[in-house]
């Protein structure tokens, strides 16, 4: 009997699935939350090259945040099949410490509480924590916060690009693989025939299964990692079956990028968000492509200052995979982000 396409789904991830990916880097991961009730904690994974080590002197590094994607239900920080290879190439060539931090994952809790991990990530990010972590193995080396670049793919890309309306003057630039920036789309609210990377609908069972299994919230531990195949079936079902804005919220607005920028212009904020990447295969099945082009369209509209550079091309979710930087799209347009990213700042930490 053939495999089913779920389980070939899963073989070609596990042939993927190569820890080396990161030998020119040492790896520190560091909590930067907890929980005394439950005893949980956050982690996020520093991933320095090993070039640092050998460098005189090396002083305050770029830094890429990177953020993992999994429909915010699955994933990891260093799930080598989703970390694509050109992230880790750039930074090598510009000698930049990453940084790639968990969340907890839905549907344990929601979309809020995603959100408020990723901004006590980030305010651990900028308080001085992880120079000295770093600094136990490399001493001299420090973070130049006014050189960061916020990367993400997926349900990463949609939390980078709430970080840049979050912190815009603290971010260089943005870019954001297939971002899930539409979450009221008719894709995540219904429930229809939408095979995700050639797998057929999940059945819905698979949701309520799930839900039953969860504690009262106050008991449950928290979920901060899952490498596939845990939790992907999952992930799939609820998108699969429109169950999405019923875990992730749909009442709060600034759940919604591009409700929350609404909000803020029609408060009279001024709203400046740093130079965007976003990146889209036209025939992807997990995240429409639709939704970054309204989500570019939206922002010329809008925000007409605002420099963001769409490339669409044929190709499926995580169509970049095998992109390098001499793949001649990519290189084109990181040029573009490697100019305002590394351009000379004085905030240096």
């Amino acid at each position: 009997m053939p495999p089913t396409p779920f389980f070939s789904l899963l073989d070609n991830l596990e042939a993927l699935n190569h820890e080396d990916k990161y030998s020119a880097f040492h790896i520190i991961q560091a909590t930067y939350k907890s929980s005394a009730d439950t005893g949980s904690h956050i982690t996020a994974d520093i991933l320095i090259p090993h070039t640092l080590r050998n460098t005189a002197g090396p002083g305050p590094r770029p830094v890429v945040v990177r953020i993992h994607g999994g429909f915010l239900v699955t994933g990891s920080g260093l799930y080598p099949p989703w970390f694509n290879s050109w992230i880790l190439e750039y930074a090598l060539a510009n000698q930049a410490i990453i940084i790639s931090p968990n969340y907890r994952l839905l549907p344990e809790v929601s979309g809020r509480e995603i959100l408020d991990d990723i901004h006590d990530f980030w305010h651990w990010l900028r308080n001085g924590s992880v120079v000295s972590i770093i600094q136990e193995k490399y001493r001299g080396v420090a973070l130049n916060h006014g050189s960061t670049l916020v990367v993400g793919e997926s349900a990463g890309g949609y939390l980078a690009v709430q970080l840049a309306i979050s912190y815009p003057s603290q971010i260089r630039g943005v870019i954001a693989a297939y971002p899930m920036v539409d979450l009221r789309s008719r894709f995540y609210r219904e429930s229809y025939s939408k095979p995700i990377v050639g797998v057929a609908n999940v059945p819905v069972r698979v949701v309520n299964d799930h839900l039953a299994t969860l504690t009262q919230e106050s008991q449950r531990p928290w979920v901060t990692a899952a490498n596939p195949p845990d939790r992907l079936e999952l992930a799939f079902a609820i998108t699969q079956n429109g169950r999405y804005l019923e875990v992730f919220g749909s009442a709060d607005r600034e759940l919604f990028p591009m409700e929350r920028i609404e909000d803020l212009l029609s408060n009279g904020e001024k709203v400046r968000l740093p130079p965007m990447f976003i990146l889209h295969g036209e025939q992807d099945s997990a995240v429409p492509v639709e939704s970054s082009k309204k989500f570019v369209r939206f922002l010329r509209e809008k925000l007409p200052q605002t420099t963001v550079m769409l490339y669409t091309q044929d190709g499926d979710h995580g169509f970049d995979a095998e992109a390098t930087l001499e793949t001649p799209w990519l290189q084109k347009r990181l040029d573009i982000i490697s100019q305002v990213w590394l351009e000379p700042s004085s905030a240096h930490l």
